[in-house]
């Protein structure tokens, strides 16, 4: 579900999940989208974001 959630979002590429480490990494282009997109999908969608310099988890 979050894979396709975040693969609908235009710009991006992959999404790679890792279940036990609760971490996402997604691949997209920074000139069609930007990580606050992304986050705010996730936030919308009803999931919790983490932030640290250079990750969103």
């Amino acid at each position: 579900m979050v894979t396709r959630l975040i693969i609908s979002i235009n710009g991006v590429s992959r999404v790679s999940i890792n279940i036990p480490e609760k971490t996402i990494n997604i691949a997209y282009d920074s000139r069609i989208t930007d990580a606050y997109v992304i986050q705010m999908a996730l936030l919308k969608a009803g999931y919790k974001t983490i932030e640290e310099p250079g990750k969103i988890y």
